[in-house]
């Protein structure tokens, strides 16, 4: 997948995170920056995982 377009994807959706949740004591930039973080990670578990059961379900069919 477009290393890019999950980049964009994380940005997003960390945006929208950081608008409703607040983490108290910590800076708006840094919040941002450690929602992308957290997104980013996720996104890649997630993507892996996908990634491995559709070739693991592509094998299958053969």
């Amino acid at each position: 997948m477009n290393t890019e377009f999950i980049s964009v994807l994380a940005k997003e959706l960390a945006t929208r995170i950081n608008k409703a949740v607040n983490i108290p004591l910590m800076r708006e930039d840094d919040e941002q920056k450690f929602f992308e973080m957290v997104v980013m990670i996720i996104l890649d578990i997630a993507l892996a995982k996908l990634g491995k059961e559709m070739k693991t379900s592509s094998e299958g069919q053969k």
